[in-house]
């Protein structure tokens, strides 16, 4: 029989909540960690398996469609991306070099090859390390390209770095969407696949890690400096204040083609987000203060008789903070 009275419905109430209250509190961490091995699979799966697929890039008020082919054997990780739309564009890159062709300028760029150089999508490394700076978040299914998909909210614990949400392939982990979002989640930047093949092991893509290119094209080798006139870095240079995860990841210190001057550059990252660090000498085109676009923001300031540039895919407060912090401190 049915208890339809108040006093029914009191003793039901605690029987009820104080046992959701209580599985709540214990699945929060077990959510945390599903979480966190959903972008550990997906980061793995990114750069371990070979696949090839056409997806859309949303950024500044455009929409650029791109094609991928990613390939890994023994050798390591091989990948092409060709624009679709918009001013033709090619970007190769194997475990030495990323070389990027611009057919109509005539132009060719080499530079070192770095994870998430040149490409729109952002692929996580130390996961675990993540963990300290950012927390992770299921939030639950969706479809996209009419695949399954498992929906993670990257989200940062301060104000240094972006928030991201992944859509991760629920079959072979792969991601199949991302959104970039700003300090108040607002969406900065979209990436959306809408076709994806997945290779067999006796299978791979077409990809031409050294694109053949005749006289008529410009070569510029390395996007900052030459490296055939690398010299000893500068380590007078230091950061005084790292803001919190960041880690310097590399630096370097080139000749500028067509002067006696050299740039060094520092690359600092948390694992996900990460920033760059141009000091050279001041000239008379040297510029000081703020500007962003999108999701990339800039800060210059001039220090000891050099033009310092912080820049990347980082709040501003976290690229101004870098470059008031740069100073130098002779031995």
């Amino acid at each position: 029989m049915r208890n339809n009275s108040a006093a029914g419905r009191a003793d039901l109430l605690p029987r009820v909540v104080i046992p959701l209250l209580l599985a709540s509190c214990v699945s929060a961490p077990a959510l945390a960690d599903e979480a966190m091995q959903w972008v550990q699979k997906m980061s793995d799966a990114m750069r371990g398996l070979s696949y090839s697929g056409n997806f859309v890039y949303m950024h500044d008020n455009q929409l650029e469609s791109m094609q991928i082919s990613h390939y890994r054997d023994a050798d390591g990780e091989k990948e092409r991306l060709l624009s679709l739309n918009g001013e033709a564009r090619e970007v190769f890159r194997d475990n030495q070099n990323l070389t990027c062709i611009w057919p109509s300028s005539r132009k060719v760029v080499v530079d070192l090859s770095r994870k998430n150089s040149f490409s729109p999508i952002f692929i996580p490394d130390d996961i675990a390390r993540l963990e300290k700076f950012y927390d992770m978040k299921l939030l639950g299914m969706d479809r996209v390209a009419n695949h399954n998909t498992v929906v993670v909210h990257i989200e940062p614990r301060d104000t240094y770095r972006y928030g991201i949400k992944f859509w991760i392939n629920r079959d072979n982990h792969l991601m199949m969407k991302s959104s970039l979002l700003d300090e108040q989640y607002r969406e900065i930047e979209q990436v959306m696949f809408t076709s994806l093949r997945v290779y067999g092991d006796d299978e791979k893509p077409l990809i031409e890690t050294l694109p053949k290119i005749d006289e008529s094209y410009t070569m510029v080798r390395y996007h900052r400096g030459d490296s055939s006139k690398s010299v000893e870095v500068d380590n007078a240079w230091q950061l005084s204040h790292t803001p919190g995860g960041f880690w310097r990841e590399s630096v370097l210190r080139r000749m500028i083609p067509g002067t006696e001057n050299f740039v060094q550059q520092m690359v600092y990252t948390d694992g996900l987000a990460s920033l760059s660090v141009f000091i050279e000498r001041e000239t008379s085109d040297s510029l000081s203060g703020a500007t962003s676009m999108g999701a990339v923001n800039a800060y210059m300031r001039i220090h000891a008789n050099h033009s310092i540039t912080a820049i990347g895919e980082v709040p501003a407060i976290t690229v101004k903070e870098v470059a008031e912090s740069i100073t130098y401190r002779q031995q």
